[in-house]
């Protein structure tokens, strides 16, 4: 069983998680946000993310913020994973997945998932370059 708040070094994927979670009879809708680290000119031409976190705080505040969508937006089940280690341009590194009986709330749920664990969360990320040098990126 894969489990609803992940944070670690093993990836699941939206995949597994759609193919684990046997989908309740109640639910007409599934919200899939994936977080992929990104290589852009203007960033500085990123080449990888080294991801680090406060693992007990981040695994608590994810599970709360959680809970929160779920009451607040009324939907059935909410996933939040984050990765921890290099993450190579490309490769998803955060996921929220939700299902609900409707695409609104559904909608709405992920956003907020996303929006409050990029808040919340102890999770830091360390942007390394094709130059070689890097930078901690502060803030959501």
């Amino acid at each position: 069983m894969i489990p609803p708040v992940y944070l670690g070094y093993e990836w699941f994927g939206a995949e597994r998680v759609l193919a684990d979670f046997k989908v309740p009879p109640e639910c007409g809708a599934c919200a899939v946000f994936l977080g992929i680290p990104r290589s852009a000119p203007e960033d500085g031409d990123v080449k990888e993310i080294h991801y680090e976190a406060y693992p007990e705080m981040a695994i608590k505040e994810m599970d709360k913020i959680r809970r929160e969508a779920i009451e607040k937006f009324k939907v059935r089940e909410v996933f939040i994973h984050h990765r921890l280690g290099v993450v190579p341009v490309g490769t998803p590194s955060f996921m929220v997945v939700v299902f609900g009986g409707h695409r609104k709330e559904t909608f709405d749920a992920c956003r907020y998932a996303v929006d409050e664990t990029k808040k919340r969360a102890p999770i830091w990320k360390k942007e390394v370059f094709t130059s070689g040098e890097s930078q901690w990126v502060l803030g959501p």
